[in-house]
């Protein structure tokens, strides 16, 4: 009888707008990972975090830092000399790369082109003339380089001092503790993590389990309503497994909620694989590549690598989803007409996005919000649960009590 029920939710016209919205979601959300991340100036910092993981490993030690070091130096030493031989330079009395960015941060307009007067355009253009001068023998250019550099050279300095690290009030004594052995104890912060790689990862999982809420919106429950409308739930349950009919719908809609999750993650988180980021999925989490200005919390209690931190992504995905696809069933046997039906649904499914976004972005990591509303460790995994386990209930709570009303009768 499951395969029968299974059967009615395959809707040809249903699914044929299924896969219509699924190809604009993945051109409006989906695709800016696979298609312009990382951008702007994380391009230097993917490209400094992809040399690194090749040449040296997962891990920078003590060597492989004065390594990189004397490379820097190195670019440096060329940034000089293509300053004081440059004739702008000179008119400016600038006799290396360090006077060069001085200059650059007291002259730097802070207004549009078309609002600048004539001195800040002249200023703009001494800036633009230096800059394309400022090229290594490959035509790249040394200023972003030289830059992301200095910003990774200054977070392995706070990193590796607990007392530096620990100056900013946002930690509290238990997770100062918790951290000090992972990151320091145990040096988890040497570990090559490009900036902002797992925020951008939990949002792609994010905008599926979106994806997923609204095509288990379209898709089921108005199937069961329909039933109810055509009469055919009575006729069902006047057969010999009528008191046994809505478990197995119940049963049939779980199951097809499970099928269309695994077919979304599957298929679009197998597209990772197709990214350079697959190099990092034995890394550990925790990485000075983290900006500590602006992700002072984007660390981690947990010793995972990135891969089994994306296991326990897809493993909240599986669970919020399946909570949700609960909560369909019950108000499909809830809701007398579509519109009843359609004025549930929305403000739900709304909420369930709302509880999606708190939950996944930046999972596992002390910047979570619910993390920060509750400091409980592993909340992620509890709050998933918990919505798992009161997504199913009340449609099992609604099936014992439909079937007893049936046996009285």
């Amino acid at each position: 009888m499951v395969t029968v029920e299974l059967k009615k939710l395959a809707r040809p016209i249903l699914l044929l707008v299924a896969l219509l919205i699924t190809f604009v979601f993945y051109k409006q959300e989906l695709s800016f990972l696979h298609d312009f991340w990382p951008n702007g100036d994380l391009v230097t910092v993917y490209d400094y975090a992809s040399d690194w993981q090749h040449r040296f490993g997962q891990t920078l030690g003590e060597r492989e830092i004065k390594q990189v070091e004397k490379e820097y130096n190195t670019l440096v030493q060329q940034a000089d000399e293509i300053i004081s031989e440059n004739s702008t330079a000179q008119q400016l009395q600038l006799q290396n790369y360090t006077e060069f960015e001085i200059w650059h941060e007291e002259n730097d307009p802070l207004v549009k082109i078309d609002e600048m007067n004539n001195e800040e355009k002249k200023i703009a253009e001494q800036k633009n003339s230096l800059q394309q001068n400022l090229v290594d023998k490959n035509g790249n250019s040394m200023v972003p380089k030289i830059e992301v550099f200095q910003d990774l050279s200054s977070s392995m300095q706070i990193f590796d001092s607990p007392k530096k690290f620990f100056i900013n009030e946002d930690f509290t004594e238990k997770e100062q503790r918790k951290l000090s052995t992972i990151l320091f104890t145990e040096n988890g912060w040497r570990n090559i993590m490009p900036s902002f790689l797992t925020s951008t990862v939990s949002s792609y999982f994010e905008n599926m389990l979106i994806l997923a809420i609204l095509l288990m919106s379209l898709l089921f429950p108005a199937i069961f309503v329909r039933d109810r409308l055509l009469g055919l739930q009575k006729l069902q349950w006047s057969s010999r497994r009528g008191r046994k009919m809505l478990w197995t719908q119940f049963a049939s809609g779980m199951i097809a909620s499970f099928l269309l999750i695994t077919c979304i993650v599957g298929f679009f988180g197998s597209l990772l694989f197709f990214t350079d980021f697959t190099q990092y999925f034995s890394n550990g989490l925790n990485s000075f590549f983290s900006e500590y200005d602006s992700e002072t919390l984007l660390v981690s209690f947990y010793h995972w690598t990135f891969s089994q931190w994306l296991v326990n992504i897809i493993m909240l995905v599986y669970l919020i989803g399946m909570a949700y696809s609960g909560i369909l069933f019950f108000l499909s046997q809830t809701s007398p007409h579509y519109l009843s039906l359609l004025m549930k649904i929305v403000p739900i499914g709304f909420i369930f996005i709302f509880i999606a976004n708190r939950v996944l972005k930046d999972a596992f990591y002390l910047k979570n919000e619910v993390y920060q509303w509750t400091k409980i460790p592993m909340v992620e995994c509890y709050a998933g649960i918990l919505l798992f386990i009161g997504g199913i209930s009340l449609p099992i709570i609604l099936c014992i009590r439909q079937q007893r009303k049936d046996l009285l009768n």
